[in-house]
C-alpha cells in the first residue's frame, strides 16, 4: 500500500478507464516518505523497491504460449500521485522491456491538466494479493489520439534512481489477429485492495477510423474493466496483440449510461428536454499493438516522439463549438485508399461487410472530443461506435467512419449520429437489405405558409436527420415540388420558415405515385 494508507474503498471513476480514489481515505504522502516506512530502513530491512530484482524472463513467446498466471508478471499498475503521494486514479500497464519499458494508455497518463504530480507502478507479488507499490515512472512517448503511451520506471519510490530487471511480455503481430481468435485480457480493475484480474473472449471484428486505418480497433466480448485500461491483451502464444481500452464520457469524467443523441420530443431538436438515450456508457476494445510499434520505437532510440497524426493544440480542453459545422452526410459500402466512399447509395443491399457515413466540416480543431454513434434498428451498437474519440482532421475538410460485420451486416435501418464536445451536429439512416428503390413523390402546399425544411425519416430512426429539401429551397403556399427517397415507410417533419409552425405525419407509405398535401 502506499505509504500505510488502507485503499479498500473505491470512488467514483475519474476519467473513462481510470479509477480514483477519495483524498478523505488517504494519508498524506511526501516524496521521503513513499516507502513503506523508515523503520524497515534502520532495522536492516530493505524496503521492497531496494530489494533485489529477480533475473529477467521473458514471460511469453514459446510455441506452448504462456499461462495466464505468467503474464499477470508482466502486468503492473499504474498509479497517479498527487503532491501530497496521494493516489488521484490508477490503471494498468504491460512491460515491455526487462529495463522498465511500459505500454499503456494515454490516458492512463494523462498530465496535460496537472492532475497528478508522479506516476507510480505497483508490481506483482502475488496473484492473490494486490500489487505492490515499487517504483516511480515518467512519460517518454504518448500519443492522445491513439490513446497509447510508453513511460519508463526511473526511480524507487525514494527517488533514488532504480536498475531493474523486470519479467516482460514478447510482442505479437496484431495485424495476424482475425475474427473468432481467442483473447487474454489481464489488468487492475481498482485501487487499493484489488487483485490482478483475468477475462477473456473472442475477436469478434474491427472498426475503422479514417486517422487509422481499417484496423483501429480490435472488437472483443472479453469484459474490459476500468482499471484493466492500457493493460494486457494477448494471443494463445502469450503475445501482446492489443492494449485494452474503456472509453466513455460524463460530468466530471463520471461514467454515464446514456446520451442526449436522440429527438425523443420529436421536436427538431436534440437537447436536455429530450430523454436520456442508453448508449452502455461505454465502449469496450484493443487498440492493436502495431499502433503503438512508433511510440515503442521511440523510446528504445531516446528520440522524441512526433504523431503522424495533427498535433493538438494548448490549451487543452475547453473547446468552443460554435463555429462547428457538419453537413452533406452520404452513406457508402466502403472508403477508398485516398478517403473517398466507394459507391454511394440511397440505401445499401444485402450481403455487404461494411455502411461507412462521409461527411463535410469545418470549424473544428485539433484535440477536440468527439463522437460516431451507431443504431441498428433503434438500439446502439457499442461494437461500431467510436466514442471519446480525439479529433484530429483539422479545421475543415471531409471524414468517414464505418460499421463492419465481417459475417454481413443484418438487414436492418442504420442510424449514424455525429456529436462534438457532447453536442449533436448531425444525423441521418440508411436501410440495409430490403426493397427500397429510388422513388419520387410529390409535396404540394395548400397551407397559408412556405414551408422551408422537410425532413423524412424512415420509421425507427432516432433523430429526423438532415432537411431533404436543401437549406436555401422553400415551397411557396400553392406551389408542389417533387422529392425522392428510397421506398419505405417514413414519418415527415415540415416546418414553416421561422420554425414557429410544422406539421408532423406519422408511418407513411412511401411507393411509387406516392402523394402528399399539406394543409393548415
Amino acid at each position: 500500500m502506499w505509504q500505510g494508507t488502507t485503499l479498500n474503498s473505491l470512488g467514483k471513476a475519474m476519467t473513462p478507464g481510470r479509477v480514483s480514489a477519495p483524498a478523505i481515505l488517504l494519508a498524506a504522502l511526501v516524496v521521503a516518505g513513499l516507502a513503506c516506512s523508515s523503520g524497515g530502513e534502520k532495522s536492516g530491512t530493505a524496503s521492497p523497491a531496494a530489494s533485489a530484482s529477480p533475473p529477467a524472463t521473458r514471460t511469453t513467446g514459446s510455441p506452448a504460449g504462456a499461462a495466464a498466471a505468467e503474464l499477470a508478471k508482466a502486468v503492473v499498475q499504474i498509479v497517479a500521485l498527487d503532491s501530497q503521494g496521494a493516489p488521484v486514479w490508477s490503471g494498468s500497464g504491460s512491460v515491455i522491456s526487462a529495463d522498465g519499458l511500459i505500454l499503456t494508455n494515454g490516458h492512463v497518463v494523462d498530465d496535460r491538466k496537472g492532475e497528478y504530480d508522479r506516476l507510480g507502478v505497483a508490481l506483482l507479488k502475488q496473484t492473490d494479493e494486490p500489487p505492490e507499490p515499487s517504483y516511480l515512472a515518467e512519460i517518454v512517448a504518448v500519443d492522445y489520439a491513439l490513446d497509447l503511451a510508453v513511460v519508463r520506471i526511473v526511480s524507487d519510490l525514494d527517488g533514488k534512481k532504480a536498475s531493474v530487471n523486470l519479467p516482460f511480455v514478447a510482442i505479437g503481430d496484431s495485424d495476424g489477429v482475425d475474427i473468432g481468435n481467442h483473447i487474454r485480457i489481464l489488468g487492475y480493475p481498482g485501487i487499493g485492495g484489488e487483485t490482478i484480474t483475468f477475462t477473456d473472449g473472442v475477436v469478434s471484428g474491427f472498426t475503422a477510423e479514417r486517422s487509422v486505418g481499417h484496423r483501429a480497433w480490435i472488437k472483443t466480448n472479453a469484459t474490459i474493466a476500468g482499471g484493466n485500461s492500457g493493460g494486457l491483451a494477448a494471443n494463445d502464444a502469450g503475445e501482446l496483440i492489443g492494449v485494452p481500452t474503456i472509453a466513455g464520457s460524463g460530468t466530471e469524467g463520471e461514467p454515464v449510461d446514456c446520451r442526449y443523441v436522440a429527438d425523443t420530443n420529436r421536436d427538431g431538436k436534440i437537447d436536455q428536454r429530450d430523454t436520456c438515450v442508453p448508449v452502455g456508457g461505454f465502449i469496450n476494445g484493443l487498440r492493436p499493438v502495431k499502433l503503438a510499434q512508433p511510440l515503442i520505437e521511440a523510446a528504445l532510440s531516446g528520440k522524441a516522439y512526433v504523431s503522424l497524426l495533427a498535433p493538438e493544440p494548448e490549451p487543452f480542453g475547453g473547446f468552443d463549438t460554435a463555429q462547428v459545422a457538419f453537413g452533406n452526410l452520404v452513406f457508402a459500402d466502403g472508403a477508398t485508399a485516398d478517403d473517398q466512399p466507394t459507391k454511394v447509395w440511397d440505401a445499401l443491399p444485402s450481403g455487404l461487410t461494411s455502411a461507412c457515413g462521409f461527411w463535410d466540416y469545418e470549424g473544428m480543431v485539433d484535440g477536440m472530443s468527439w463522437e460516431a454513434l451507431w443504431f441498428i434498428d433503434g438500439q446502439p451498437s457499442e461494437e461500431g461506435s467510436l466514442v471519446d474519440q480525439t479529433w484530429v482532421g483539422g479545421a475543415s475538410g471531409n471524414w468517414w467512419v464505418c460499421i463492419t460485420d465481417d459475417a454481413g451486416l443484418a438487414d436492418e435501418l442504420y442510424e449514424l449520429v455525429l456529436s462534438v464536445e457532447g453536442d449533436v451536429q448531425m444525423s441521418d439512416s440508411v436501410f440495409v437489405g430490403g426493397v427500397h428503390a429510388p422513388t419520387k413523390f410529390s409535396l404540394e402546399n395548400a397551407s397559408s405558409v412556405p414551408v422551408c425544411h422537410i425532413y423524412v425519416s424512415p420509421v425507427g430512426a432516432q433523430n429526423w436527420g438532415q432537411d431533404d429539401l436543401g437549406a436555401q429551397a422553400q415551397i411557396e403556399p400553392g406551389a408542389t415540388d417533387t422529392l425522392q427517397v428510397p421506398a419505405g415507410r417514413y414519418d415527415m417533419l415540415l416546418v414553416s420558415c421561422d420554425e414557429q409552425k410544422q406539421h408532423e405525419v406519422d408511418d407513411l407509405d412511401v411507393t411509387p405515385g406516392f402523394s402528399f398535401t399539406l394543409t393548415d
